[in-house]
């Protein structure tokens, strides 16, 4: 439709530029990393500083990674640092706070050497992940910005293993950067063996290299990826750069991903059946990450960019930033023709499921949880909600809306359209404080659409009331529908098993276990008197009456105490979206333009 193609133009227009920080003295910066005891966990690092300013010069790790909004403080795994001059002449180092070392006196070329642990997630006797932001430092510019300035960076890596890495390589295992934060923003995998594919797409070449491959088909791995890949890019209006690739690694667990400028790294659980729901996860996992190549590597609050890494970022649109990604992350997916749209709405029930049945949600807003996603409370059960997951319903919701004030003459796409045309890097980011809703607001109104959106803003991301699903939902004739399970005895508590122990995890300031006087730690010993086995507990609550009294003793700390509880009924609550039978055409016709991919066969 031509309203979802009308900004194009403004997108390809931009031109993409990688962020420098403010306007310092450059310096040329070349690293060399060496692995010599691979199961040591240690990455030895020379870092070499040409035309360095003044009478000291201090280097710093990066408290933060992007992307991972929260301290890693990776100077604490520094050891074993000193620094000479170019003649090989020891200078003073110093370590002056946290994550900074000073150099003196400075001179025209100073070398630091220091040993970095990164442990074995990253290092192993058949892989090595290189992350900047746990292994290189800066050399500290305006601070506390990074100086500007060209990087390289030499890996000496056993002989014949494989590198892959979103950097350009100037020679073997010599790869080039136009500053620090490029650099840190492309990790370099070097390993024993990796699987190495690659396919084209508007215009760039995309890369993938797979480590741990076994269960999977890598073709079908291909087919998918370039089906997100260009539902994306073509709803985006084409990609800012030539090149970009994908980091996968095998493993026996559940994974997750996180974005880079122009590469991403995903782990995902192998031997998994194509329709399991682990396999779901990955497919938006892939649809998540890479759709941060323009929300939040490009598109971003104003303070994401230039980077601070001496410490926390504080940003109210973490909700923007990451539930938003979620929410094209499962959008994509359906629309590049992977999910069914009986998948979509299911993927889409789970995540109200899962708001509905956060506490917190009636405690914080959207936007507190973004600005505290750096410190997590002590009392997170009870107060806290994923930015993630409210942050892509209030996506849907502001979607949704903008197709209903318009016509379908404007939606959040033309937002994201939009913001990257006039916010995207190197250009600053969009306003902390109201920035998103003023783009929402000015695409309707340039639409013929009711620009007012502070109501929405007011209740749902500044404020907790409950989301209004069904309000939004109506307008593209879908409907959340909710089943109440069979009642089951409860205490109101979440508990856990450990080393065969029923321990008391949580607990909702409402309900039968907050009225007893139960807390969380607590060990339940015994029931009615006799010893509280957690492979029996459930079956024996069941088989008495909600409000029966039960007796239960705890341990509490160094004190065993009773705790006299009446049981209450649970009812577990189950979301479905489903189609309207009824629906209007108007109504049909919204939502296929939602659906409908960008992409034709």
């Amino acid at each position: 439709m031509k309203n979802r193609f009308s900004r194009l133009g403004l997108v390809t227009a931009v031109a993409i530029w990688i962020a420098s920080p403010p306007p310092a003295a450059a310096q040329d910066v070349a690293y060399a990393v060496a692995m010599p005891h691979l199961t040591g966990g240690l990455l030895h690092v020379t870092m070499e500083i040409d035309d360095a300013p003044g009478d000291t010069l201090d280097v710093a790790m990066p408290a933060w990674s992007p992307g991972g909004y929260g301290l890693h403080w990776a100077s604490k795994n520094v050891q074993e640092l000193w620094a000479e001059d170019g003649d090989g002449q020891p200078l003073d180092a110093v370590q002056v706070d946290t994550s900074r070392w000073r150099i003196r006196p400075a001179a025209p070329t100073v070398r630091v050497h220091y040993k970095v642990y990164v442990g074995p997630r990253s290092m192993d006797d058949s892989f090595v992940r290189i992350s900047g932001t746990r292994s290189l430092m800066y050399v500290v510019g305006d601070s506390p910005y990074p100086a500007d300035g060209p990087v390289t960076i030499a890996v000496d890596a056993p002989e014949g293993w494989t590198f892959a890495t979103g950097l350009t390589a100037t020679g073997p295992g010599i790869f080039t950067a136009p500053d620090y934060d490029t650099l840190i923003d492309s990790p370099i995998d070097v390993a024993e063996h990796l699987d190495l594919l690659a396919f084209d797409d508007h215009g760039a070449r995309y890369e993938v290299a797979i480590r741990n491959p076994h269960g999977y088909d890598p073709e079908h791995f291909i087919g998918e990826i370039k089906a997100i890949v260009a539902e994306q890019a073509e709803m985006m209006g084409g990609v800012p750069f030539d090149r970009y690739v994908f980091l996968l690694t095998g493993q026996n667990r559940r994974g997750g991903g996180l974005e880079h400028l122009n590469s991403t790294t995903i782990s995902f659980k192998r031997y998994d059946d194509l329709d399991s729901a682990d396999y779901h996860r990955l497919q938006f996992l892939f649809a998540h990450e890479f759709f941060h190549l323009w929300n939040v590597k490009r598109i971003r609050p104003e303070i994401l960019g230039p980077f601070d890494y001496s410490g926390a970022q504080h940003t109210r649109n973490l909700y923007v930033s990451e539930g938003m990604s979620d929410y094209y992350g499962y959008l994509s997916v359906t629309r590049a023709g992977l999910w069914t749209r009986p998948e979509f709405y299911a993927e889409l029930a789970k995540v109200i499921d899962t708001l509905q049945s956060a506490p917190g949600r009636l405690v914080t807003s959207v936007e507190s949880a973004s600005w505290n996603a750096w410190t997590r409370s002590d009392n997170s059960a009870h107060t806290g909600i994923s930015y993630y997951i409210k942050g892509s319903l209030v996506g849907l919701l502001i979607d949704l809306e903008m197709r209903e004030r318009t016509d379908g003459r404007a939606s959040l796409d033309d937002v994201f359209r939009y913001l990257m045309a006039e916010h995207g890097l190197p250009k600053p980011g969009f306003a902390e404080d109201g920035g998103f809703q003023a783009a929402v607001e000015l695409i309707t109104a340039e639409a013929g659409g009711d620009r007012d959106f502070s109501e929405l803003f007011e209740r749902y991301v500044s404020g907790i009331e409950e989301l209004d699903y069904n309000a939004a939902l109506q307008h593209v004739g879908l409907r959340l529908e909710t089943d109440r399970g069979q009642p089951r005895r409860s205490l109101g508590v979440s508990m856990a098993v450990d080393a065969d122990r029923l321990v008391v995890s949580a607990i909702p300031p409402t309900g039968a276990g907050y009225n007893a006087g139960l807390m969380a730690g607590d060990v339940i010993l015994m029931l009615d008197g006799d010893r509280a086995v957690p492979s029996t507990f459930e079956a024996r609550l069941q088989a008495k009456a909600a409000g029966d009294p039960i007796e239960l003793l705890v341990a509490r700390g160094d004190r065993v105490v009773t705790a006299p509880v009446r049981l209450q009924n649970d009812r577990a609550t189950t979301y479905r979206i489903v189609e309207m039978p009824n629906a209007t055409d108007r109504a049909v016709s919204l939502r296929e333009a939602w659906l409908t991919p960008y992409m034709t066969p």
